[in-house]
């Protein structure tokens, strides 16, 4: 069996470890920080195969049953993953011309407000979608507690510092916590994973994008079901919450929140539903997703012959790692 190091402790990187462990190989994953605190942590957690890549969206969104199943028995934690109907509305005539001609399911205004009667009284219908939602920071330990039951080696605050390369392999990876010595090494680090490979020689075209997300509670069940409208959603979460999400700004490497985004989103959570006017700000925050020029994720070797990228999956992150996860196995077997 290979000896596999993993860089970055994100919902990428600990898939990966918890796919590899399945099939005994040698797992070492190394988090600078603590598994899950970037993007994967900040995420809102609905896993819904529309837009782009919605073949390979489709795709992974298949594999949740099984995987959940899985991690929820070696690791003994929830993940709180369900299937659940979603709505995508139509405020005006030009949002019906875009949406209509192509949903599976649609509702006019009135339908729409028996299903979710505090959704804009200007809706004018809404395609009716079927998505998954899970519990980002619990589906990543999940996925890490499941791969370490299987004997991988999770190390947080151990950031991979430096690589051995020579004849065309990665040899080692340097990290505080030791060298390891690697058959394979899987770069996972997010929107950092550029710099990671460039220093093993590699070249991974990702970059960070922020985005801003709020925390709004009403004091009582205003929604049900997750909204969809432009680039924006609403998802209501089991203590009654609703997250509003996301923006999509290019910040470098700052991944603080700002008053022009939070309002953006305030703005966007009262015109779809009005009642949430009146809720109670109760946190906001930001993550920085990886994202590629292109929007598709770089998953394969690059640079050395045994160097493998896992990054670029946007804000689809979530909802792909068991794809990236089963494709990168593939290429390490």
């Amino acid at each position: 069996m290979a000896r596999v190091v993993i860089v970055g402790g994100g919902v990428i990187g600990c898939a990966v470890a918890e796919r590899l462990s399945l099939g005994h190989h040698h797992v070492t994953l190394l988090e600078r920080d603590q598994l899950g605190c970037r993007a994967s942590g900040a995420a809102a957690g609905e896993l819904s195969p529309f837009g782009s890549s919605e073949t390979m969206a489709s795709r992974s969104l298949t594999m949740f049953p099984e995987l959940v199943a899985r991690i929820e028995r070696d690791s003994g934690i929830v993940v709180e993953y369900h299937m659940r109907e979603a709505l995508q509305p139509a405020l005006d005539d030009n949002d019906i011309a875009r949406l209509k001609p192509g949903a599976s399911a649609w509702l006019d205004g009135d339908e729409c407000r028996r299903l979710e009667p505090s959704l804009a009284p200007e809706a004018l219908g809404a395609v009716l979608l079927r998505e998954g939602h899970i519990t980002p920071p619990r589906f990543v330990r999940a996925l890490a507690r499941a791969a370490a039951s299987r004997g991988a080696d999770i190390r947080e605050g151990a950031p991979a510092t430096g690589f051995d390369v020579a004849g065309g392999m990665v040899r080692r990876v340097m990290s505080p916590a030791g060298p390891f010595e690697a058959d394979w090494v899987v770069i996972a680090a997010g929107p950092w994973s550029k710099a990671v490979a460039a220093s093993a020689g590699a070249s991974v075209e990702v970059r960070p994008q922020r985005g801003q997300l709020a925390a709004l509670n009403a004091g009582t069940t205003v929604l049900t079901r997750t909204i969809f409208w432009s680039s924006g959603y609403l998802v209501p979460k089991p203590d009654g919450s609703i997250i509003v999400g996301g923006t999509e700004e290019d910040s470098g490497f700052d991944d603080r929140p700002t008053a022009a985004g939070v309002a953006a989103l305030l703005q966007l959570a009262s015109r779809l539903v009005p009642d949430l006017g009146s809720a109670v700000v109760e946190r906001v925050w930001a993550g920085l997703r990886p994202i590629t020029a292109d929007g598709t994720p770089v998953v394969g070797v690059v640079g050395p012959a045994n160097l493998i990228a896992a990054a670029g999956h946007g804000r689809k992150g979530i909802l792909l790692a068991p794809l990236a996860a089963e494709t990168v196995s593939a290429l390490i077997s």
